[in-house]
């Protein structure tokens, strides 16, 4: 069983990591995240944030594993944090759907969650199909929605200058 100050000394580790993810320093973050996991290896939070700096420091696969693994650890008690650090990871891979569905899930269960929040709005809104009775992934779909997106580039360019 854990005692407090174990706690209070794997948040201490955690709390650090944070901050050095924030300034995109993500071998320190992990040392960090190392040693708070090794106080509290049950913790889905520290696990996640660990494969989400693993992602970023260019193992995706296994940072993905790692917040699948604490989604498991979690059970039915589940920080939003969790979705949003796998959407990360995702996002990382080039699956911006997949991100897009983390993010949200992880939104609709705390609607004052900022991370969340704040990675939809860079993924930005996604404009509807230009032909709406096939799927977004149809290829005539993708084909015509770039030709679109680079036509409307282009007038907004010449408005520009």
């Amino acid at each position: 069983m854990l005692e407090p100050r174990d706690t209070f000394e794997s948040r201490e580790f955690y709390v650090k990591a944070e901050a050095n993810i924030r300034r995109n320093n993500y071998g320190d973050a992990l040392k960090l995240l190392e040693q708070a996991l090794k106080i509290s290896p049950e913790n889905p939070v520290y696990l996640s944030t660990m494969g989400l700096c693993e992602s970023m420091l260019g193992d995706p696969e296994k940072g993905e594993k790692m917040c699948r693994a604490a989604l498991q650890i979690a059970g039915h008690e589940r920080d939003p944090m969790l979705y949003v650090n796998l959407g990360r990871v995702v996002l990382e891979m080039g699956q911006r759907g997949k991100a897009r569905e983390y993010f949200t899930r992880a939104y609709r269960m705390d609607n004052t969650n900022s991370p969340a929040a704040l990675e939809l709005s860079r993924m930005g809104v996604r404009k509807r199909p230009v032909i709406p009775f096939l799927g977004r992934n149809n290829p005539l779909n993708k084909y015509i929605g770039k030709l679109r997106h680079q036509l409307m580039e282009k007038r907004a360019g010449g408005l520009k200058k």
